[in-house]
């Protein structure tokens, strides 16, 4: 049964998240004009909640090795995965904001380019709750061009707080989010790496992840010369993925 839970002593290997996550992907997950994946009904919008816990527990035990302190994530669908990752390692999750709170007096502020705004999105974190002496996980739901895990970590460099991982539920293979954070050089985690293939959304296993690294970080140098954003992280529902 894959809803049992290990609650007492280390984790071991936790697979429930990501075959759960897989089965949902493959059943339900759909491509809307060849280029948008929606995972509305699972994911950010409707969750399954079993489905969302398991796949924090799954983020958890490969980064707990990290040591982590806190959890960074962004408002408002990575607060999803976020909590439950938070939950599995007894950590305080902070998110950042996209608009600034009149309660916050001093806050820790950058901006990232989304192809769902015509505008670059601003996000702020009150410096009460990012200090040098933390080691952070960002987590999120999706890695796709990586602009909005690029924009957490200056956060934490503003704080001197240490980035010590990533983790993902849904990693776009296509995309360059792994090789357009590879500077940073952190562990990056994520639960499914997907890719579409003439409209039909496939699930790459574990064991092939090598492939797409290779590919990503021979479009990472291409991705780096260019002023307009590679297709990036929302949070309606509907993600962009390059084909």
């Amino acid at each position: 049964e894959m809803r049992v839970r290990e609650r007492h002593g280390p984790r071991r290997k936790k697979t429930a998240g990501q075959t759960l996550l897989k089965e949902r992907l493959l059943r339900e997950a759909t491509v809307l004009d060849a280029d948008i994946l929606k995972v509305s009904s699972f994911v950010n919008h409707m969750v399954d909640v079993e489905m969302m816990e398991a796949c924090g527990e799954e983020l958890a035990e490969r980064l707990e090795k990290q040591q982590p302190t806190k959890v960074l994530t962004v408002e408002a669908t990575g607060l999803l995965p976020a909590m439950f990752v938070a939950k599995a390692l007894s950590l305080p999750c902070v998110f950042a904001r996209k608009q600034r709170q009149i309660s916050i007096s001093d806050s820790y502020q950058t901006s990232y380019k989304s192809t769902v705004a015509s505008t670059p999105q601003d996000l702020y974190v009150s410096t009460e709750y990012l200090n040098p002496s933390d080691r952070v996980l960002i987590i999120d739901d999706f890695l796709a061009g990586g602009r909005t895990a690029d924009a957490l970590v200056r956060l934490c460099k503003m704080a001197n707080a240490n980035v010590v991982g990533g983790g993902f539920l849904i990693e776009k293979a296509a995309d360059a989010g792994r090789a357009f954070l590879s500077g940073y050089q952190i562990p990056l985690e994520s639960i499914a790496l997907v890719e579409v293939k003439d409209g039909t959304i496939h699930v790459i296993e574990q064991d092939s992840r090598e492939a797409p690294a290779q590919l990503q970080s021979e479009v990472a140098a291409v991705a780096r010369n260019f002023d307009d954003s590679p297709p990036d992280d929302d949070d309606d529902g509907l993600v962009r993925l390059s084909v």
